[in-house]
């Protein structure tokens, strides 16, 4: 038997020392063991535990959702059959009338021919040029409120204004507003962000002037194709036409005015007031220069996209631009512009009238092709009403046409505070007033402060 002496004074059994040993280490392994057992239970109960919580937590943030979803899908259906009934209450005359944007007489009270005019059916909104700008911003104001008090007493749809206020050359509001610089000195003058406030200060000014819809940004960028006809009024380079023109979007709808992407798909050198642009490009060619500005700020908050009369034979051979339903379709609404309104340039401008296409027959082309808003800088449009009304009465699916495109129209006076929508007593749904005209004084106030803050910034930045 194996035995040791320690220390010369105690002698051990060696086996035993080993069996206690061994039983000591067995117990510390089984009871380590079983911690980690007991452990690895506890952390797998708390897993589970977190598992079920974060599960419980999806389904609770998915039914949120759902339900989010559903009453937005409940309210759209509750407005969609607002406009509807609004649609239904409307006549052929009336709602043909809708798709006209017409020039104006005047620039203090409504002119007499127009009570004529409008006998059958009062055109949806009207093109401001100069000429309807008063001196004072109190005359301006009294000549768009007697429009609207007007309408408002005959119990017609209440109209919008539109004007061409990109700046520089192109700005109609320069007599009694605030400076605008075109689109070049922009970005020569000020930031993104500076622009943005300055937009935001004139958009104010027209606001308060019941102008609803500017004419602007020009998002085409400059190349050497077009750089003769757009001069100033582009703001230049991709970079530029993207930053400057979310600036312009931004700002003005801040102000609550609405802006127009345009011309889509582009232009020329050829001046559309004179002759027919035709642009000899490749397909591919044409959507990387010409659409995807339009295509990167088209979701970004403009209400319109204007479409030019340009001709462009890889997209759509010999067919002007706002007569294609591929350009206007394929090319636009079924890629990037689902909703918001689409207006034709000028139907009036000699790219048409001296290539075959009168009035009479433009405003039948473009709706067909998908346009929304017919503009024509004339001041009657009974003729060319006349012709969309004999078309509606032999075709249906045209006659439908008319009654989208008027529910776009309609669309954006609820969201330019034109038209209102209201709760029906029952709360289950809502109808469709015209919103009341503001207080003259408080517009002409705002007015003032808009135009004080502007001119100083323009000092600032303007050398």
């Amino acid at each position: 038997m194996l035995s040791c002496q320690i220390y010369g004074s105690q002698s051990f059994d060696m086996c035993n020392i080993l069996n206690s040993s061994s039983k000591f280490l067995f117990c510390f392994i089984f009871f380590s063991l079983a911690l980690l057992v007991s452990c690895g239970k506890s952390s797998e109960t708390e897993t589970d535990a977190q598992l079920q919580a974060e599960k419980a937590q999806a389904e609770l943030e998915a039914a949120a959702r759902a339900a989010e979803a559903e009453a937005a899908r409940l309210e759209k259906l509750k407005v969609e059959s607002a406009l509807q009934s609004y649609l239904d209450n409307l006549t052929l005359d009336e709602k043909i009338a809708q798709l006209f944007a017409v020039g104006i007489d005047g620039n203090d009270v409504l002119h007499s021919y127009a009570k004529k005019e409008f006998a059958k059916g009062a055109p949806g909104s009207f093109l401001l040029f100069d000429a309807n700008i008063a001196e004072t911003a109190e005359q301006t104001l009294g000549f768009t409120n007697s429009v609207m008090e007007w309408f408002s007493s005959q119990n017609l749809v209440p109209p919008f204004f539109m004007i061409d206020n990109e700046g520089g050359g192109v700005y109609r509001f320069g007599g009694i507003g605030s400076k605008l610089l075109s689109p070049e000195r922009m970005t020569a003058c000020f930031s993104p962000e500076e622009a943005e406030q300055y937009y935001y200060l004139i958009g104010c000014q027209m606001k308060a002037m019941n102008i609803h819809l500017n004419l602007a940004p020009l998002v085409e960028v400059k190349n050497s194709s077009n750089e003769a006809f757009l001069g100033r009024r582009s703001y230049g380079s991709f970079e530029n036409v993207e930053k400057y023109g979310v600036a312009c979007i931004k700002g003005f709808d801040k102000a609550g005015v609405g802006t127009t992407l345009k011309h889509f798909p582009g232009n020329t050198d050829v001046d559309p007031h004179i002759g027919l642009p035709h642009l000899d490009a490749s397909k591919e060619e044409v959507e990387s220069l010409y659409i995807a500005p339009f295509k990167k700020l088209g979701p970004l908050g403009a209400d319109a996209v204007l479409i030019s009369h340009i001709v462009v034979d890889s997209l759509d051979e010999g067919v002007p631009s706002c007569f294609s339903a591929k350009i206007v379709g394929a090319e636009l609404k079924e890629i990037f512009w689902s909703e918001g309104l689409v207006i034709s340039d000028d139907l009036y401008m000699g790219a048409l009238s001296r290539n075959g296409y009168p009035p009479e027959v433009a405003v039948v082309k473009a709706l067909k092709a998908g346009i929304d808003v017919l503009m024509i800088s004339e001041k009657r449009f009974s003729k060319a009403a006349e012709a969309i009304k004999r078309e509606a009465e032999a075709d249906e699916e045209f006659k439908a046409r008319i009654d989208d495109a008027v529910l776009s129209i309609l669309r954006f006076k609820i969201k330019r505070d034109i038209l209102e929508l209201r709760e029906t007593g029952d709360g289950s749904g809502y109808y469709i007033v015209p919103v009341p005209l503001a207080d003259a004084e408080k517009s002409l106030e705002s007015f003032r402060k808009a135009k004080e803050e502007a001119d100083k910034l323009y000092v600032e930045h303007v050398r």
